[in-house]
């Protein structure tokens, strides 16, 4: 069996999987299929603002320059076998919002767009339109993820964009503020913030939330005071160099600098215990209060969370 005709079989219940997700019942929010009004474009029409945004992302004034271009050639068809119909993200990203307005975080009014590019971001941010590109979520064992190592091609699943979206507009209106020397453990902890509103907005398990297997996880909940007392002992917990915070939460084959078992962003779980652990002392605290730099930049936050993983 070729790999396309394996990548073809999957593509509906990859969708089905996307469909399940989401943290609310709420409707549908419409998301225009930027990247087929490219594709059906004539000369002289009108462009919607959802490609208008597109082209001042991809640096094109001419919309029919788009339409002609490789990434919609070779990824158009791929995208549409994935998702047949936008009404999955749709109704996930509907989700999001509505739960996203249950916890009281208000988020900008904004348009949305589905395109296909050759860039390396999922998700893009320009003017009032968030543009999602479905060529990043196409599956792990999509044909075209082959040249990408296995950890970068994990994350790019169907079942992920609704986690994505939801860190993506949270994130956006909720930006990291540590001023110009933060500590690891603020990264940490504002990093353990977006995991929880990944977990809130988006449904599922926290092992979903934060880009895990079910193996993953068990794997870090069972060295958890490993990692932890590895953090400590080498006084990463308080330093201020990017790097040290880099390396416990950006995306990697593993966190080793806390141990070579670890999967990558072990970082973020860690972050993700120590907001649960406050949480569970603090059970009124809410969403704004953990995205604030009154939160995650405080020295006392780690005190009153009471973590201690033995």
């Amino acid at each position: 069996m070729t790999d396309v005709r394996r990548f073809s079989l999957v593509a509906v219940a990859l969708v089905a999987l996307l469909a399940s997700c989401g943290g609310s019942d709420a409707g549908p929010q419409a998301i225009a299929p930027v990247y087929a009004q490219f594709a059906g474009y004539a000369p002289g029409e009108p462009v919607t603002p959802e490609m208008q945004a597109c082209m001042k992302v991809l640096g094109e004034s001419d919309p029919s320059a788009v339409a002609a271009s490789a990434a919609v050639r070779v990824f158009a068809p791929d995208a549409d076998s994935v998702f047949p119909s936008l009404r999955p993200p749709e109704l996930a990203l509907g989700g999001v919002l509505a739960s996203a307005a249950e916890q009281g975080l208000e988020l900008p009014v904004r348009r949305y767009g589905a395109v296909v590019w050759g860039r390396p971001e999922s998700i893009v941010f320009c003017d009032s339109v968030m543009l999602v590109a479905l060529n990043h979520y196409l599956g792990a064992d999509y044909p075209g993820y082959s040249h990408l190592e296995a950890y970068r091609r994990a994350p790019k699943t169907p079942a992920q964009l609704p986690y994505d979206m939801a860190e993506a507009l949270v994130a956006t209106s909720f930006p990291f503020e540590g001023g110009e020397s933060p500590t690891v453990l603020a990264r940490l902890l504002y990093e353990g913030a977006l995991a929880e509103a990944r977990l809130r907005l988006a449904g599922g398990s926290p092992a979903d939330a934060l880009g895990y297997t079910d193996e993953e996880y068990g794997r870090l909940k069972d060295s958890e005071a490993d990692l932890w007392r590895a953090l400590v002992a080498g006084r990463m917990l308080y330093s201020t160099l990017p790097l040290d915070a880099a390396r416990l939460v950006s995306p990697a084959p593993a966190t080793a600098v806390l141990s070579p078992r670890a999967p990558g962003r072990a970082g973020r779980f860690i972050g993700h215990q120590m907001v649960r652990a406050y949480l569970a002392s603090h059970p009124q605290a809410g969403m704004r209060e953990l995205l604030s730099p009154a939160f995650y930049m405080s020295e006392a936050t780690l005190r009153e969370s009471g973590y201690a993983p033995r």
